[in-house]
């Protein structure tokens, strides 16, 4: 069997969605790729290009092991007497990653996804968005769920408290999606965030939670959309100078001044730091310049950021008999 599921970007809700709001998020065509085989012999051999993780395990070890690896991913889907003895697992997880990099795509997401599904259709059956984001959060250490969202349905998605929706975003709308250079740990900074909120939800976290929500009302047209994302993007900058997080990193800091000076939106698309970013404008000629002060200002600076192709996908979790 084979599946293949796609990444994500955040266009609305990061960090917000963990306080109830709704956040917006796009499929992308960044797909991680899995092949599960049932073989003969050699115990259960994980194979992986993208991330390492790289082992060979018998069957009883991979059912002794902890959710945050690939193979407790594999023994939570797949019920110990149904499961053969040998199996083989090729993840191809490269589409999200630039230069040994991890671009920030929801690349883990996309993977339990993808295992998941080919697991399952050993069985002739298909996992939950429910059961997917259970089995996320324990690989990760937490989240919201929406990059599973992303990955299980595809499309542009309103995701809130747990619930997937169908979104669409205008017509006439340009993007330009910029890799600033570093990976980043979602796990890390989840962990701030908790330790920042407590129990409770602070002033800047409800404020974040209001302008997502208000992004929801600009999905009409190209130019009250392209404004309400530079909206968000300044509640973000906000939200992230009290919390203290590092969402906009010093590389996104400097994207973001050049997507002011070419009169277009941008803001990181996810946990933030110095991986991916998006802008958007209805203004095509303003995108054309956006991208061509980032590809200059990436050749000539110390920092290494470019313009990367980010198609949005159609297609959520695809599945295919081999």
């Amino acid at each position: 069997m084979e599946a293949s599921a796609p990444g994500k970007v955040v266009l609305a809700g990061e960090y917000a969605v963990l306080a109830g709001a709704p956040a917006l998020v796009a499929a992308v065509q960044r797909r991680v790729v899995c092949r599960v085989a049932v073989r003969r012999q050699g115990g259960w051999r994980f194979q992986s290009t993208g991330f390492a993780a790289e082992e060979t395990l018998a069957k009883a070890e991979v059912y002794g092991a902890p959710p945050n690896t690939v193979a407790g991913v594999a023994r939570q889907v797949l019920p110990e007497a149904d499961a053969p003895a040998h199996l083989e697992l090729a993840i191809d997880s490269s589409a999200c990653y630039r230069r040994g990099q991890k671009l920030g795509v929801g690349s883990s997401a996309a993977t339990v996804t993808a295992l998941a599904a080919a697991l399952r259709a050993l069985r002739g059956q298909a996992p939950a968005l429910s059961e997917l984001i259970d089995i996320h959060a324990a690989f990760q250490g937490g989240g919201s769920g929406l990059d599973v969202a992303a990955a299980f349905a595809g499309g542009v998605t309103r995701y809130q408290n747990r619930h997937a929706a169908p979104a669409q975003l205008p017509e006439g709308l340009a993007k330009q999606a910029v890799f600033c250079g570093e990976g980043t740990s979602t796990a890390e900074r989840l962990g701030a965030f908790n330790t920042w909120r407590g129990d409770g939800t602070p002033a800047a976290l409800r404020r974040l939670v209001d302008a997502a929500e208000s992004v929801f009302g600009r999905l009409h047209y190209a130019g009250a959309f392209a404004k309400g994302y530079g909206d968000y993007a300044d509640a973000l900058a906000r939200f992230d100078h009290a919390a203290q997080l590092g969402i906009f990193g010093p590389r996104h800091q400097r994207i973001r001044a050049l997507a002011e000076r070419a009169g277009v939106s941008y803001k990181p698309c996810g946990a933030g730091g110095n991986d991916i970013g998006l802008a958007f404008s209805a203004n095509a000629p303003a995108m054309a310049e956006f991208a061509r002060l980032v590809r200059a200002a990436g050749m000539a600076g110390a920092e290494r950021f470019e313009p990367v192709e980010m198609r949005f996908a159609q297609d959520g979790v695809r599945v295919y008999s081999r």
